[in-house]
C-alpha cells in the first residue's frame, strides 16, 4: 500500500509539472519540482531508489520532450549519481545549507548537461542553437530554477524535519534523545 502511495504522489507530481507549472507565466515556469523531488528521496532513501524514480521520471520527462529520447534520463541520472558524490563526501552534516547547496548543484548539473547534449547533437548535426546555450535568457532562467529551487528545499527542510526523525541530526541532540534513538 505504501509503494502504491509512492507512485501516486510521483504521478501527480509529474503531472503538477508537465500541465500546471509549464503553463505558468514568465519566472514561475522554472520551477522544477521533479529534481527538486529527486533530491528529497536522495536525501532520504539513498542512491538506489533515487536511481530508481529518475528513470521513471527520465522517461516520463522524455515522452514530454522535443529533444532525443533519453536526454532527461541520461541527465537526471549524471546529477544524481554527481549530487550523491557530494552529498557522501562534502555535505556530510545534515543542515540546510548543505540540502540547499545539493538542490543547487543538482538543478544546475541537470540544466548544463541537457543543453551540453543537446549543443552537441546539433553541432554535429549544423544545426544553429548556440545562441539559445549562451544567452542572458537561458542564464536567467537557470537562476529563477535555483531560487525557486532553493525556496522549495528550505521548506520541505523544515517540514520534513518537523515530521520526520531522518532528517535530524543526531550530534546535535541532547544526551537523553540520543539514547531514545538507539533503542528505536
Amino acid at each position: 500500500m505504501l509503494n502504491f502511495l509512492k507512485i501516486i504522489i510521483f504521478l501527480l507530481l509529474f503531472i503538477i509539472q508537465i500541465s500546471f507549472i509549464s503553463a505558468l507565466s514568465a519566472p514561475f515556469f522554472n520551477i522544477n519540482i521533479i529534481i527538486v523531488g529527486l533530491v528529497i528521496i536522495l536525501i532520504l532513501s539513498g542512491l538506489e531508489k533515487s536511481l530508481a524514480w529518475a528513470l521513471a521520471a527520465g522517461i516520463l520527462l522524455d515522452m514530454h520532450s522535443f529533444y532525443f529520447y533519453g536526454l532527461n534520463t541520461i541527465s537526471l541520472f549524471t546529477a544524481l549519481i554527481i549530487a550523491n558524490l557530494a552529498l557522501t563526501k562534502f555535505f556530510t552534516n545534515r543542515s540546510v545549507y548543505s540540502y540547499i547547496l545539493l538542490t543547487i548543484i543538482s538543478l544546475a548539473l541537470f540544466d548544463f548537461i541537457k543543453m551540453g547534449l543537446v549543443f552537441l547533437l546539433n553541432f554535429f548535426t549544423k544545426n544553429i542553437f548556440y545562441q539559445e546555450v549562451f544567452s542572458l535568457n537561458y542564464l536567467a532562467s537557470l537562476g529563477y530554477k535555483l531560487l525557486f529551487g532553493t525556496v522549495i528545499i528550505f521548506g520541505s527542510f523544515y517540514f520534513m524535519n518537523y515530521y520526520s526523525r531522518k532528517m535530524k541530526s543526531f550530534f546535535l541532540m541532547p544526551k537523553n534523545e540520543k539514547n531514545i534513538h538507539k533503542k528505536i
